[in-house]
């Protein structure tokens, strides 16, 4: 049997199939209570519906998810209002509750010419109601004459769940030191989530060994997502909702 690798980020690297499944689309967006924004954002992309859409909650709700889904490329864009292009059909646009008051008039410029535009959708996203925005009211009256809608993090109980379903799917059985452990070090958000299962699975295949409690820690390390362990516990998670280890 071979030991785990000490440099656990090789795993990170050439592997073509994470890349793949980690690139946030509709289909691996975890919708909890959220269907009617991921419905109205699935129409957009499918260009229909209405020409403007903002979004708005917590950080780990999948805000960044569903405009990267709606958009590819926006969370690596090179300035954080587009321009508008005659022709472009989509505009994205996140974290508008930080955009300074430049950026602010380059939205508000965009919103403009969308509206006018017959095939041209914008969504924002940001942490604020749409009403509770430091920015000018231009900007807000054009969010507030398209669809808002707070978008919720799962809960506890859901998010479990689905972990311990992703996990079930990837042959990891989640039992309750590694689901305990995960729910006081790691993000909330399921996408970091099941980037780490995705790294535990390939530390796992390397070492010819199942997946357990030091397999996650390497897993969490090589995505740069764990804790320090001297972080107080969050409370437990619910055992029952990970079942037992063999």
């Amino acid at each position: 049997m071979q030991p785990i690798a000490k440099n656990p980020d090789q795993y990170l690297l050439d592997l073509p199939e994470l890349q793949g499944r980690d690139r946030p689309t509709f289909e691996n967006f975890v919708v909890g209570s959220n269907s009617e924004a991921a419905a109205a954002l699935a129409r957009m992309a499918a260009d229909e519906g209405p020409k403007f859409l903002y979004l708005y909650g917590p950080r780990g709700a999948g805000l960044s998810h569903l405009l990267e889904a709606y958009l590819p490329g926006t969370a690596a864009a090179l300035y954080p209002v587009p321009i508008y292009q005659p022709g472009v059909k989509r505009y994205a646009v996140d974290d508008i509750d930080a955009l300074d008051e430049g950026y602010a008039r380059q939205l508000l410029q965009l919103q403009n010419a969308v509206y006018v535009d017959p095939d041209a959708r914008l969504v924002c996203a940001g942490r604020l109601p749409p009403k509770e925005l430091k920015l000018p009211a231009g900007v807000i009256n054009r969010l507030l004459g398209g669809l808002c809608y707070a978008v919720e993090p799962l809960n506890e109980e859901d998010r479990i769940r689905e972990l311990a379903r992703q996990a079930a799917l990837r042959g990891i059985l989640l039992t309750p030191d590694i689901g305990q452990w995960i729910s006081a070090h790691l993000p909330r958000d399921m996408r970091s989530l099941t980037r780490v299962m995705d790294v535990a699975n390939q530390i796992a295949l390397h070492a010819q060994r199942k997946v357990t409690l030091q397999v996650i820690r390497e897993a969490a390390r090589a995505a740069g997502m764990a804790e320090d362990e001297s972080i107080a516990q969050q409370g437990e998670a619910p055992t029952a909702l990970f079942g037992t280890g063999h």
